[in-house]
């Protein structure tokens, strides 16, 4: 995780009414869905290891701070739960709103159908006093990307016109699967947009990396999966040596549904069966790879006139 400080905060830290300019449409790829933030349960493990310790110790300062958040990391390792988390203790009491961000094309969610596969960003930052969620932005268009951009220009504008304070309007946190520093670097994704969305950025762990949670995670997870009705199983200490030596491909996700899985059944040899399956078919999947490109290899070796070909 890394601090970055922002030159502008009422610049960067808002979303917020655009006056009488024009909306700003994202087309395309652009997915949104305006939930509020009761309708997004999952909350975010922290754990006890080194890193996750520190960044609970700071996520209070973060949350307060009204600035544009960028969370990185794996699919499944919690960046909307954090987002949420952030949102909570922020201390604003108005809806958390997502705009997901997809190659599938525009879908906009049921709760707010309008049928023409289009999201008004103007629209949203109007009505949103609390926090826009970008999830998964390393998928927008450049298109989108310059979208996106003005949109946020316009705002910050808007507001440094009319004296009301940025911390005042919608807050942004944005997520990422990839390194947006990264996209940058090749040239695959708008520097400016970069800092627009990263005044702090942290970078979420797999699981893997942090096993000595894993105990304490699934204790949670099967806390919550109980959800009251019941007294929650007890977790075996073979099925946590079990736990702790899967690679966890899945992250938190992964686990939070292996949890509900011994919360319905209570069979912990089954689960430890199915974790050992899925070790094998995983190994047996990277042998294949391996094989596959150390053929590759050799063909080029033979054959190194007809590289193109291959």
């Amino acid at each position: 995780m890394c601090e970055k400080d922002s030159h502008n905060v009422q610049k960067n830290g808002s979303f917020g009414q655009l006056g009488s300019r024009k909306p700003i449409l994202l087309t395309g790829n652009a997915l949104a869905g305006k939930l509020p933030c009761e309708s997004v349960p999952m909350s975010f493990f922290f754990g006890n290891s080194t890193r996750m310790r520190d960044l609970e110790g700071r996520i209070g300062f973060i949350a307060r701070s009204g600035l544009p958040v960028l969370i990185e990391g794996p699919s499944g390792t919690g960046k909307e739960a954090l987002a949420e988390d952030i949102h909570r203790r922020s201390g604003v009491g108005n809806g958390f709103t997502r705009i997901l961000c997809r190659k599938s094309g525009p879908v906009v969610y049921p709760a707010d159908a309008t049928g023409n596969g289009s999201v008004d960003l103007s629209d949203i930052c109007r009505r949103t006093n609390g926090t826009v969620f970008l999830k998964n932005v390393h998928l927008l268009s450049p298109v989108e990307q310059d979208q996106v951009l003005v949109a946020l220009e316009q705002v910050s504008d808007f507001y440094a016109g009319n004296g009301r304070p940025a911390i005042e309007a919608a807050r942004v946190v944005s997520s990422a699967a990839e390194s947006l520093e990264a996209l940058v670097i090749r040239g695959a994704w708008n520097p400016a947009l970069y800092h627009r969305l990263s005044a702090y950025r942290i970078g979420l762990p797999v699981l893997r990396d942090r096993r000595q949670d894993i105990p304490e995670l699934f204790g949670q997870m099967v806390s919550r999966a109980v959800n009251g009705h019941g007294v929650p199983p007890t977790v075996a200490s073979r099925l946590l040596g079990a736990l702790a030596g899967y690679d966890w491909p899945g992250n938190l996700r992964e686990l939070e549904n292996i949890a509900r899985t011994y919360v319905a059944t209570g069979q912990a040899d089954e689960i430890i069966s199915e974790l050992g399956n899925r070790c094998y078919t995983a190994h047996f999947r990277s042998l294949l790879y391996k094989m596959k490109s150390c053929n590759l290899r050799l063909q080029r070796q033979a054959n190194p006139q007809g590289r193109q070909d291959i």
